[in-house]
């Protein structure tokens, strides 16, 4: 039974050890919010790639490295064996958790804030005057999607534009940016993975993870007593879609949305329920955007037909680490795989956007195109002084503004900003922690420093906790 032990142990350990590196590897500088959260949360849907990687990975170097040196230790050391096999699984353990800062977590978590409570801006008490003609939305998430695909020229860091499209719709429409040139949010802990990007850019919060006795998520009332952009929309005689071409439960966006504004979801358990497609028609992680797209444009001509206005969320996937989705109507331009899909995934949206204006519903619509979160393919990018920012643009805004460049934002301002774009009118231009950028008001970054922001957002706040995440 020892030996069976060692074997046990070792195999954790150094499973624990891959683990980290994978994830360093994979996801670069992650949060513990965001690491916490995949642990707890559905999974269905995840990618079969994904799932190879962490095979290939982390289990089996695991278990091979793990078997190996207990077959060591049992052959080779006699005296205080089981001794040694404990301090050589805590140094592995530990090396592990400091790999993917467990510690400085868990340090955050026995500290705490009240930056947040202080911060914060109840949207249920903040009045909202739409105007009444109210204007349709399509706001669509776009995976991955950040600035840095740009040409050097034009702000970002390639020297041959991978975003020919989206560069074009950004000079020509409303834009905010953190330079003169094309730029957009800064990264900002508890928005960096997509449930918590859908969550912050329509909430204006960020995802956290409760780890106080009561409860670390509640996982079927997701976000309790937080009022969203389809809460506020619903209330006013919008009605709210949601398409996307993976499984709506992987990360609880499924119950996010349905509880916050009733969204109508079709995803790729719709289709197949639909028999629009079947198991076998799966790739990558659902069906693909080519896909997505004429489902959009389907779904909206009848969709426009409805008197009431309507909220049409679209989120893309072909860009999903690690190296994309390349479908066969994309043309090989480049000579990696992931500057193809890019580069595709921008000719689909600037199609799309093209459609889109063609039709009869578009004078009264507005389109906001966002970036849910820097792309995780941490491979593609090389080391520089550049600071990485997501993708943003709106179409046929309600809402007029000149001071759209250099400004200090965060993706958690989309929520009042997707609003006024609408028409509608915030008093004092705030919500949750989001800021109307079309107005003058600070943003909270710009007021304290990103800096004071990210590590005030890292360290726990019982405000948070008990408002938006305790069980009721």
């Amino acid at each position: 039974m020892k030996k069976i032990g060692y074997y046990i142990l070792n195999i954790i350990g150094f499973t624990l050890f891959f683990a980290s590196y994978w994830a360093l590897d994979t996801y670069g500088n992650f949060s513990g919010d965001e690491l916490f959260f995949h642990f707890l949360v559905p999974l269905g849907g995840i990618n079969l790639q994904s799932l190879a990687n962490l095979l290939t990975h982390v289990f089996i170097p695991g278990i091979i490295t793990g078997t190996v040196t207990s077959i060591l230790i049992i052959k080779f050391i006699e005296e205080k064996r089981l001794i040694i096999n404990i301090i050589l699984f805590l140094i592995i353990t530990i090396f592990a958790f400091n790999n993917i800062h467990i510690f400085t977590y868990l340090s955050n978590q026995i500290s705490s804030s009240t930056y947040i409570e202080e911060t914060y801006v109840e949207p249920k008490k903040v009045k909202i005057t739409f105007p009444k003609e109210k204007q349709n939305l399509i706001y669509i998430f776009l995976e991955s999607m950040e600035n840095t695909y740009s040409s050097i020229e034009n702000g970002g860091v390639k020297k041959q534009n991978l975003i020919p499209q989206l560069t074009k719709i950004a000079q020509e429409n409303t834009s905010f940016s953190n330079t003169e040139k094309l730029g957009g949010a800064l990264s900002i802990n508890g928005t960096a993975w997509t449930a918590a990007a859908m969550v912050g850019q329509t909430s204006g919060l960020p995802l956290k993870i409760n780890t106080s006795s009561n409860g670390i998520i509640n996982l079927h009332n997701f976000f309790p007593n937080s009022k969203t952009l389809g809460d506020i929309l619903e209330e006013n005689g919008y009605k709210n879609y949601l398409l996307l071409g993976s499984d709506s439960s992987y990360g609880c966006r499924k119950n996010y949305f349905e509880q916050h504004g009733n969204y109508q979801i079709y995803d790729l358990n719709t289709a197949i329920k639909n028999k629009e497609m079947t198991e076998e028609d799966i790739v990558w992680w659902g069906f693909d955007d080519e896909d997505l797209y004429q489902k959009a444009k389907k779904q909206l001509t009848e969709i426009s037909k409805n008197s009431e206005p309507f909220n049409y969320t679209i989120l893309t996937v072909d860009t999903h680490f690690e190296d994309g989705y390349l479908d066969e109507t994309c043309k090989e331009k480049f000579t990696d795989q992931y500057s193809n899909v890019i580069y595709c995934a921008d000719n689909k949206i600037g199609n799309f956007i093209d459609w889109v204006k063609e039709q009869d519903f578009y004078e009264n619509t507005t389109i906001v195109l966002v970036g849910d979160h820097l792309s995780m393919d941490t491979d593609y990018f090389k080391d520089s002084d550049y600071t990485r920012t997501t993708y943003n643009a709106i179409l046929n805004s309600k809402t007029k503004t000149t001071k759209t460049t250099n400004r200090q934002f965060t993706s958690l301002d989309m929520f009042p900003t997707t609003l006024a774009a609408l028409g509608a009118e915030i008093e004092g231009e705030r919500l949750a922690l989001g800021t109307n950028l079309y107005s003058n008001k600070k943003t909270i970054i710009e007021e304290k420093g990103y800096s004071y922001v990210f590590n005030e957002l890292n360290i726990r706040s019982s405000f948070y906790n008990n408002k938006f995440l305790a069980y009721k």
